[in-house]
């Protein structure tokens, strides 16, 4: 399995003979449109965890679709319905090529290249409380796996401690939000007690400031847990 992250929540991953896109928001665009075209040929699927524009950037996305024509786009059910949408900024993408995937249901990849089949599961299904004033939306952490291999959860904007969660062998968290305190996201990792855990959702604080919540959580993470930052080149492969 290999993780790049291309800043704040957006990650491309590489698992089972597959490429898919995660979260491609608003932070993100550079990063991703650096990969260059080769780079975003040939993805097999976008998948958003929810729909505020951090995680899913109408203009970015369509640019990446353009790139692959024959990717799907995987996403919490209100955002697929936000994207479909006729007033959708930038135009609405295709219905017929998004797929809605609700909290508990799973979508199976067939096995690319003679790798095992890649399984995505949906978990959680609410972003977190950002302010009881504040309507709240669908949010779906992910879980992806392919056979005996590693496992991958990624949880969007939640820090909901889902059993899905326990125990994962790398965990792409939010390691800062408006949304949370850093109390919440050391009591989220010592619930889960991933393996690994990979910081995201860190591009709304300063260069000088995310040390900070990456020193508590790294130092206050439950025994058994690695907190690790993502190296130079933003690429971290684990079970190869």
């Amino acid at each position: 399995m290999k993780i790049r992250h291309l800043v704040h929540s957006c990650l491309l991953v590489e698992l089972a003979g597959r490429r898919l896109l995660v979260d491609p928001g608003g932070f993100s665009g550079d990063a991703v449109r650096a990969l260059g075209a080769d780079g975003l040929a040939g993805l097999d699927a976008v998948l958003l965890t929810h729909q505020h524009p951090d995680h899913v950037d109408p203009a970015l996305l369509a640019e990446v679709l353009r790139h692959s024509p024959d990717a799907e786009v995987i996403a919490e059910p209100e955002t697929a319905a936000a994207i479909t949408a006729a007033d959708w900024e930038g135009g609405p993408v295709e219905r017929e090529r998004v797929m809605p995937l609700a909290a508990g249901e799973t979508h199976r990849f067939a096995g690319a290249g003679g790798e095992e089949p890649l399984t995505l599961h949906a978990v959680g299904g609410r972003h977190a409380v950002i302010h009881p004033d504040i309507p709240r939306i669908g949010n779906c952490g992910l879980v992806l796996a392919a056979g005996d291999g590693p496992r991958l959860g990624i949880t969007g904007d939640s820090l909901e401690p889902v059993a899905e969660f326990h125990g994962i062998d790398v965990l792409a968290f939010a390691v800062t939000a408006p949304w949370s305190k850093m109390a919440e996201t050391i009591d989220f990792l010592r619930a889960v007690g991933p393996r690994l855990a990979l910081p995201v959702h860190d591009a709304i604080v300063s260069p000088s400031g995310r040390p900070i919540y990456l020193r508590q959580s790294t130092n206050l993470a439950p025994e058994g847990t690695e907190v690790r930052d993502w190296p130079e080149d933003g690429i971290v492969e684990v079970g190869a």
